[in-house]
């Protein structure tokens, strides 16, 4: 027969939680202090913003960023709201994406993806600034850069920050295309004026040269010759530049001066 003491069994096993307890305690205390000097550091002014960059921004200055997020140098780097201040940055048409990053010690950084102005739409006295999906980033009284005057887009209303809603989609879709291809080939700061009106029979207008391009079959070539054939004819010279018949390889470009 086995002889067991049950009181010291009892005093053994009363013995362990003890024990255990006391590297529970010391754990706590560590994790206390390490959470206590984490708070020090997040919270110490060295951390405090003093130089704000602005990486993507053409249209808007650091400035005016800043601003729009009421960010300004002092506020705390990591405390700072960012995806709150991004979502603000966001709603203006002319961000499409915008990301406020930290960078340590002392500098937040906020870079945002623009949208570009495009062209001008006539409406109702004033002008609405579109980019290369045909959105309403603006309206202003009067326009100043060199880019198309877009003519023949029909639509009763629109919204600023959304596409223009128009009547005749396929008008738009020859604009935007038009567009595209004169960025390409570097000339939507030559041409003065767009007219889709009848988007199978399209009019440019550059200086004091009318372009007649048609429609937009081989639109690609027909925009490349007018970039080429444009930085030969002097700005004061008037006349009609017929690129319609290259839908034909066998057509001839042909320029008529006009008096």
């Amino acid at each position: 027969m086995i002889d067991i003491d049950l009181m010291e069994e009892l005093e053994y096993y009363q013995k362990a939680p003890v024990k255990k307890k006391g590297i529970d305690q010391k754990l706590v205390i560590g994790g206390v202090l390490l959470v206590v000097v984490i708070a020090c550091l997040l919270f110490s002014p060295i951390f405090s913003v003093k130089e704000i960059k602005a990486e993507g921004a053409s249209h808007f200055t650091t400035s005016e960023l800043s601003e729009m997020i009421g960010l300004s140098a002092g506020d705390h780097l990591f405390l700072f709201g960012k995806s709150k201040a991004e979502k603000i940055l966001e709603e203006s048409p002319y961000i499409a994406d915008a990301k406020l990053s930290a960078k340590l010690p002392d500098t937040m950084v906020i870079s945002v993806q623009e949208r570009k102005v495009r062209g001008y739409v006539p409406y109702m006295g004033s002008y609405l600034y579109i980019d290369e999906e045909g959105r309403v980033l603006e309206v202003q009284e009067a326009y100043q850069e060199a880019l198309p005057l877009v003519k023949g887009l029909q639509f009763s209303s629109f919204t600023e920050g959304e596409v223009i809603p128009v009547d005749n989609s396929e008008a738009l879709n020859v604009v935007l295309q038009i567009s595209q291809m004169m960025e390409k080939y570097e000339v939507l700061d030559l041409v003065v004026e767009i007219d889709v009106s009848n988007p199978e029979d399209i009019y440019a207008y550059v200086n004091q040269v009318q372009i007649h391009l048609g429609n937009m079959e081989n639109g690609d070539m027909k925009i490349k010759y007018m970039a080429e054939i444009m930085k030969t004819i002097p700005k004061e010279d008037r006349g009609i530049l017929d690129l319609s018949a290259l839908d034909d390889p066998k057509a001839n470009v042909v320029f008529q001066y006009l008096m």
